[in-house]
């Protein structure tokens, strides 16, 4: 028989939104027990920050490792189509927006999130995994496998954080799973050397570059002198190129001229990967005893980069009614909780439907915008989705559709 082991809150997945809950819970004073699949440093794709991540970061501490590590100061996005370019710069964003944030490799910023926790005090451990759990009325039971050695042990924890991304351990182990109402898309991305970047302060923004066919393609540049290249469109598209996933995206990629331009004389510098069908949605996203954070529980799509946004935002939230829960304190996790991650997801979901729809790139490359629309509209684009002080943000979808309604026929 197994040992058995007790904490305050057990945290599944060393992510981003694991960091982001450990680092909250272990702030209020308790025990945090924070187990990980993996071993880092691991690769993962979101490697675009938006400056919404860099204030929730500060708030428990951890942005200053991460401004420690130098990574590539992003400033801005800028979109690309054919020869139209639109550029979102974040300090002309809505006042009390950070204005930057960062583009980072994700095994370089995971390690220096959980480095960072685990000098906090959470109790970090790599290579384990979750097998199962039961409720009880005082405590979770966790079944963990330490993956070195083969061996099982129990937690007792008073909570447990589900932040385990696309590992979604307690949607798996408590049937919560769903399909997304958004149609399946595929990624196919790489890292590049070489390439011909923008000199000054937009070095370091994020390229999206409509294709002239289907789908987008990102650039995100890093300071260590690669960049990551990717290509987002519908699968039925993507089956018509032949060939490996290499060949494939690198025709994908030299379709668009923009793309082309900045790739001449580089290289890439490994192979091609693909995700398939990567939306998700959950039925639940509380229990008693237990939450979701982050990719646990939605994901909608790369395109403005919220995935590790809302992961952070999620965490610190979730970690923060836990804790109150655990001090005895009166919860109302449906208000606090799941209507503000749907208010949040609401908000991606509307920009994300319209840039598919091409309504939002025609509002984007039109003349015709206010400069007091276009700095609502990058507050948004920063990950400021729960400002109540925008009026994008109360009714989206509508006011996306009718801002392209008012646009000069082309």
């Amino acid at each position: 028989m197994g040992s058995t082991q007790t904490t305050d809150v057990l945290v599944i997945g060393a992510g981003p939104a694991g960091c982001m809950a450990g680092a909250t819970l272990v702030k209020e004073g308790f025990s945090v027990l924070c187990l990980e699949r993996s071993y880092f440093p691991r690769h993962v794709i979101g490697e675009s920050l938006l400056p919404r991540a860099n204030e929730l970061l500060q708030h428990v501490g951890l942005l200053e490792p991460v401004d420690e590590r130098q990574f590539m100061p992003k400033h801005g996005a800028l979109f690309l189509r054919g020869t139209e370019r639109e550029r979102f710069c974040f300090a002309e964003a809505l006042k009390g927006d950070f204005p930057s944030s960062y583009q980072v490799p994700r095994a370089d910023f995971d390690q220096t999130l959980a480095l960072a926790t685990q000098t906090m005090g959470v109790d970090l451990r790599f290579g384990h995994t979750v097998t199962s759990v039961a409720f009880e009325e005082e405590k979770a039971i966790v079944e963990v496998e330490e993956q070195a050695s083969q061996q099982s042990f129990s937690v007792y924890a008073r909570f447990v954080l589900d932040c385990s991304g696309y590992g979604r351990v307690l949607p798996r182990l408590l049937g919560l799973e769903q399909p997304s109402s958004l149609p399946p898309r595929l990624a196919c991305f790489s890292q590049w050397e070489g390439d011909q970047r923008p000199e000054g302060s937009e070095e370091g923004d994020i390229w999206v570059c409509v294709h002239p066919v289907n789908g987008w393609i990102w650039h995100i540049p890093f300071s260590n002198g690669r960049t990551s290249v990717g290509a987002v469109c519908d699968p039925e598209h993507w089956g018509s190129y032949e060939g490996s996933p290499e060949q494939k995206l690198r025709r994908y990629l030299l379709e668009e001229p923009n793309t082309r331009e900045r790739l001449e004389g580089a290289e890439s510098v490994w192979s091609a990967r693909e995700i398939r069908g990567y939306s998700t949605k959950v039925t639940q996203w509380y229990g008693e005893r237990w939450a979701l954070a982050g990719n646990a529980g939605d994901f909608l799509d790369p395109v403005f980069s919220s995935g590790v946004t809302l992961a952070l935002e999620t965490a610190h939230r979730a970690a923060t009614l836990a804790g109150q829960v655990l001090h005895g304190d009166p919860v109302d996790w449906e208000r606090d909780y799941k209507q503000v991650i749907a208010k949040a997801t609401e908000v991606f979901r509307a920009f994300v439907t319209s840039w598919y729809s091409r309504e939002l790139e025609s509002i984007f490359f039109s003349e015709f915008k206010l400069p007091r629309m276009k700095r609502r509209i990058t507050s948004i684009l920063g990950g400021y989705v729960l400002r109540e002080d925008n009026p994008l943000t109360a009714s989206p979808s509508h006011s996306l559709h009718q801002l392209y309604s008012f646009l000069p026929a082309s």
